[in-house]
């Protein structure tokens, strides 16, 4: 009588087959992605034309980005401080929770931009450009004063 693992037994092996096929299947995208986003980000910085791309957490601290064309562009949670966006085209793009600490914008073009909960401290905003509601200005100390009642005069 032979006696066999019991993941190599007929009742097992189909179902740990699918199994790690899947597995194997599933972490082949893990790489492409990754490469993806990288060279997203390459043609940004060489060609300032960057079109339904990902760089979500993206590193583009002091870029050059004078001019850029963003369209659809996802930069959720990157790192745009001190960036040139002159005269850049932003046509929805996803700023959320992006960091613009002294990014130039001047002259910029937004259109349906997210910027919620954006870090705009310092930035340079196109004119007539209104900082979103939800934006305080950061030099600026909010304080809740007691209601005080004065008697009316006689």
């Amino acid at each position: 009588m032979s006696y066999y693992p019991l993941w190599m037994s007929r009742n097992y092996a189909a179902p740990l087959a699918s199994v790690l096929l899947g597995v194997t299947v599933g972490l082949s995208f893990i790489q492409p992605l990754q490469a993806s986003q990288s060279e997203q980000l390459n043609q940004l910085k060489q060609t300032r034309v960057c079109v339904k791309c990902n760089l979500r957490q993206a590193d583009l601290t002091n870029a050059r980005l004078t001019g850029a064309i963003l369209r659809e562009t996802n930069l959720k949670q990157a790192n745009l401080e001190g960036a040139d966006l002159r005269f850049a085209f932003l046509n929805r793009v996803n700023l959320r929770k992006a960091n613009l600490t002294n990014a130039d914008l001047t002259g910029a073009i937004l259109r349906d931009v997210n910027l919620d909960g954006a870090i705009l401290t310092g930035a340079k905003l196109p004119l007539g450009f209104k900082k979103p509601v939800n934006q305080k200005p950061s030099n600026t100390v909010e304080v809740q004063l007691p209601e005080i009642k004065l008697p009316l005069r006689p």
